[in-house]
């Protein structure tokens, strides 16, 4: 610019800023502040994803301290469970258990999904887990809870979806849920506390019994019934003859008084209650091993209709013999009953016959029902099947 008197100076001119270039400015600004956001949230998620991931190594280490047979914890999708008190009533045996305590979420293996190890469970396994819930991993915190957790509101004697309470006298409840009986006397509760019976005290203890009270009676008169068949004329060999024919009577007689009595089908108060005191009860609390093996007054009761029922049938001379093997093979049964629920065979024959008697319990109820012999399953079209088994 020339100025009045010849010289030239320059003037700073500011650009005006267009519309255009103004709209062009504020989207390169939101774009950055888009991408700077951005880079601030994956490196958040990053983060997160990282701090979770280290709470469910500390969630994992912390199940794995607890893999032994006396404080036992397992995964399953994604919940945590204490199943200590279930590991010796697992139809499988304890063993396979312990083995898997460390792998983490066994959920997929229990559902037979892609584990050369694993085996399909019923619907009825997942839901008798649930007693042994005790938090999940998202909540879980590292930290020991065994008294706490043991007494969780899961394993409490409280039965409200039925509207029965188990922490009072059961007999005269049961008979109250009518049709529901069945679906509630098969949902088994793992405890092995025993619930009570009845409010009198003198009834409460004429149902409960020691295993070792069942040899200790019955024995001395199994050998006063075959000594007393020697005393009638009859030689060894046919005492012992006569006396091994009914010890197998009593496995057919075991299998009928199982499958016909113990798993009749009621619906009705007192037949509700009836059942619930002579098999009901057993299947409910499996582990309740006060109740495990029949009482005396129970069995006496038996013992003498059976006495009049073979007299009708079997020669006086060798009835002794036969009913004396009738009483051996009862025995037989209870103790092995009892010993299949608390027992730890050793022997591949034993955990087989624990299996089978197990899987009856917390499989399929409507077979398998022998205990000391599954030649009456058998036979009779009762014997599981190998999915099932």
């Amino acid at each position: 610019m020339v100025s009045s008197r010849g010289t030239i100076s320059l003037v700073h001119i500011e650009p005006q800023e267009t519309p255009l270039g103004s709209e062009r400015k504020s989207l390169l600004k939101a774009s950055s502040f888009r991408t700077e956001s951005r880079l601030m949230q994956d490196d958040l998620t990053a983060r997160n994803v990282d701090v979770k991931s280290q709470k469910k190594q500390l969630v994992l280490s912390e199940v794995k301290m607890h893999s032994k047979m006396e404080d036992a914890w397992i995964i399953v999708d994604g919940k945590v469970y204490d199943i200590t008190r279930f590991l010796e009533s697992h139809p499988g045996g304890a063993q396979i258990i312990l083995d898997h305590l460390v792998d983490g979420d066994v959920g997929a293996l229990m559902r037979g999904i892609n584990h050369p190890n694993s085996h399909f469970h019923s619907k009825a396994a997942f839901e008798m887990l649930k007693q042994f819930c005790i938090d999940s991993l998202e909540d879980l915190q590292r930290e020991h809870k065994t008294t706490e957790l043991k007494d969780s509101s899961a394993n409490k004697m409280s039965d409200m979806e039925f509207q029965v309470d188990l922490s009072k006298p059961l007999v005269f409840q049961v008979g109250k849920l009518g049709d529901r009986y069945q679906e509630w006397v098969h949902d088994p509760i793992l405890c092995k506390e025993s619930p009570r019976f009845f409010e009198s005290n003198v009834a409460e203890l004429l149902t409960t019994t020691k295993w070792w009270i069942i040899p200790l009676i019955f024995v001395p008169i199994i050998y006063l019934m075959e000594r007393k068949a020697l005393q009638a004329g009859n030689g060894f060999s046919n005492m012992l003859y006569y006396m091994s024919l009914g010890t197998v009577a009593w496995t057919l007689l075991e299998y009928c008084i199982h499958r016909f009595l113990f798993h009749m089908r009621t619906s009705s108060y007192w037949m509700n209650t009836v059942h619930y005191v002579l098999h009901g009860f057993h299947h409910k609390h499996p582990m309740d091993g006060s109740r495990l093996v029949f009482p005396p007054a129970f069995s006496a009761f038996f013992c003498v209709l059976i006495w009049h029922t073979c007299s009708l049938f079997v020669p006086e001379m060798v009835l002794p013999a036969f009913y004396g093997g009738l009483l051996f093979g009862y025995v037989i049964y209870d103790l092995t009953h009892y010993y299949l629920h608390f027992g730890r065979p050793f022997h591949s024959i034993g955990r087989g016959m624990k299996r089978y008697h197990l899987n009856h319990h917390f499989k399929v109820q409507t077979n398998a029902f022998g205990i000391t012999s599954s030649m009456w399953d058998q036979l009779l079209g009762t014997s599981p099947s190998r999915k099932s088994g």
